[in-house]
């Protein structure tokens, strides 16, 4: 059934070729159709796969292997090719998406067809089979198919068994979406953060999907107290973090906020904040503001019940 999504804004309102792998220690060589995939090696049993979207972490189990996330859909064969071979034998058992967005999920149909058990929050299997308009990405996402979606969901937090060692996967409210979840190796100390930290650019929080500026301030204090200065951690995209990454986005989202709130009761509208230049400061990070402002304002709006009110 196809959401409308005007009509859920205003409830919300309401209520609110080949490519030369390298990998820590230890190069590999890949023939991957038309592309170049990068894989670097965080301890002997966890990788991290770039170049297919978003991140890709890589398990590797004492009888079997995990993957968290699958990358973009053109480029699923290159990373299910590169996961075999990084495998070595190994049957891949599980794959994590720690959202529903197709930068995260694109290669889910294809492993799915090699048998392998998908988990993911119940909120990200529901937007992956659902018809709905996503506003600042300008396009209508149509459901996918069924052998896209999670076998294996849940609601809160739980853990998982990878052999070898415990994973514990831990779901944020209406964050990044509202089906985010972060997956934390404690025996590792590496924390796999998905949508909810970003690299260089602003963490846009999706309202088409129940994600808003307050929930990811609040997924981001959840995970600083999950993390210490040792851990790595890994962003939506891009290169590995401290936890002085997430203080940094932290800081900004907070400060944002804040500016946000006051000049929307004073009768500004997303663009005059723009034209203010309300992210003074912040730009050189983070890049261009436009997506962040337009959206984190559209779910200012949906939770203005929570903040006391816009006026």
């Amino acid at each position: 059934m196809k959401i409308n999504m005007k009509y859920r804004r205003r409830f919300l309102q309401a209520i609110a070729v080949s490519g030369t792998l390298t990998v820590t220690g230890w190069p590999l060589t890949s023939f991957a159709a038309g592309n170049s995939l990068t894989s670097e090696k965080m301890t002997d049993r966890l990788i991290r796969i770039s170049g297919a979207g978003g991140n890709i972490v890589l398990f590797l189990g004492n009888d079997n292997v995990s993957i968290i996330d699958s990358g973009s859909a053109e480029h699923a064969q290159s990373v299910m090719s590169l996961v075999a071979e990084l495998a070595d034998s190994r049957p891949i058992k599980n794959l994590f998406n720690t959202h529903w967005h197709d930068d995260h999920t694109g290669g889910n149909e294809l492993f799915h067809s090699h048998g392998v058990n998908i988990i993911a929050h119940e909120n990200t299997r529901l937007w992956l089979g659902a018809d709905f308009d996503v506003e600042w990405r300008n396009w209508t996402h149509n459901p996918r198919p069924a052998e896209a979606l999670p076998d294996e969901t849940f609601y809160f937090s739980a853990t998982k068994d990878l052999g070898g060692e415990i994973v514990q996967y831990h779901h944020y409210e209406q964050a990044h979406t509202d089906g985010d979840i972060a997956l934390y190796f404690p025996d590792s100390n590496i924390l796999v953060a998905g949508g909810l930290l970003s690299d260089g650019r602003y963490p846009t929080p999706d309202i088409a999907t129940g994600g808003w500026i307050g929930g990811l301030i609040s997924a981001n204090e959840a995970m600083l107290e999950l993390v210490d200065d040792n851990t790595q951690i890994i962003p939506d995209r891009g290169s590995i973090k401290t936890r002085a990454d997430i203080l940094a986005q932290h800081a900004m989202l907070t400060d944002l906020y804040e500016k946000m709130k006051t000049l929307a009761r004073q009768g500004y509208s997303a663009q005059n904040m723009l034209e203010a230049n309300v992210t003074e400061g912040y730009d050189q990070s983070w890049g261009d503001p436009e997506e962040f402002i337009l959206e984190a304002y559209r779910g200012m709006w949906a939770h203005s019940r929570d903040m006391g009110g816009f006026i």
